[in-house]
C-alpha cells in the first residue's frame, strides 16, 4: 500500500548556475583589462624609450603588474609583439577616423593637415614610427607590420583626405623632430597648398 501511494518526482534537468556565467563574464572582462593595460604600457615605452626597452620585465614595471601576468597572456615575446602591432594600428585607425569626423567642413584639407599633425605626435603613432624604423634592419619585425598592414582594410579610415605628398612631408617632419617654428612655417605651407588646389 505504502508502495502505491509513493509515487517519485519527474527529475529535472538540472539549470545552470547564473554565478558561474556572472564569473567567466568577469574574469573575461578582467582578463581583457589586464591585456589593454600590457599593450598600453608596451606602447608608451615604445614610443619613449624605443622598441629594444620594451621587455617584458620593463613592460611589467611599467603597468604596475607582476611578470607572469605579462608570461600569462602573452606567452613569448613574439605574441606580445604580434599584439602590440595589432593594437598600435587599431588605435591609428581610431583616432584617424576621430579626425575625419572632427575635421571643419569649411575648410577640411586645411584641419586635416592640423589634426594630422597632432596625431603624428601621439604615442600610438611615434610607436609606429619607432617600429618603422626598427624594421629596417630587423626582418621579423619587417615582416610582422607588413602583416598587420595587409590586414586592415583599404577603407578603414587610415586616410584624413590629405594628399600623399602631404601626408609623407607630416610624417617626415614628425620623424625628423621638427618643431616650433620650423614645423609652424612648413604646416602653413601645406595648408597654403591644399587651399591652391581645392580652389583648382
Amino acid at each position: 500500500m505504502w508502495a502505491e501511494q509513493y509515487r517519485p518526482r519527474p527529475r529535472r534537468a538540472p539549470t545552470p548556475k547564473p554565478r558561474r556565467a556572472v564569473k567567466a563574464i568577469r574574469r573575461s572582462t578582467k582578463g581583457d583589462a589586464t591585456r589593454r593595460r600590457i599593450l598600453d604600457a608596451a606602447m608608451l615605452i615604445v614610443a619613449d624609450e624605443g622598441y629594444h626597452a620594451a621587455t617584458h620585465q620593463r613592460i611589467a614595471e611599467a603597468a604596475g603588474l607582476v611578470r607572469t601576468a605579462i608570461n600569462y597572456h602573452f606567452l613569448d615575446p613574439d605574441s606580445l609583439a604580434d599584439a602590440l602591432v595589432d593594437h598600435l594600428y587599431r588605435l591609428k585607425a581610431e583616432r584617424m577616423l576621430a579626425v575625419i569626423g572632427a575635421s571643419s567642413l569649411d575648410d577640411p584639407s586645411a584641419s586635416a593637415i592640423e589634426a594630422y599633425w597632432a596625431l603624428l605626435q601621439e604615442a600610438p603613432f611615434v610607436a609606429i614610427a619607432e617600429l618603422e624604423c626598427c624594421a629596417r634592419t630587423d626582418a621579423a619585425l619587417r615582416a610582422r607590420l607588413a602583416s598587420a598592414k595587409g590586414r586592415r582594410a583599404p577603407s578603414s579610415g587610415e586616410d584624413p583626405g590629405l594628399h600623399g605628398l602631404s601626408l609623407c612631408l607630416l610624417e617626415g617632419m614628425a620623424r625628423g623632430g621638427i618643431q616650433h617654428d620650423g614645423a609652424r612655417r612648413l604646416l602653413d605651407l601645406l595648408k597654403r597648398g591644399a587651399l591652391a588646389v581645392e580652389a583648382v
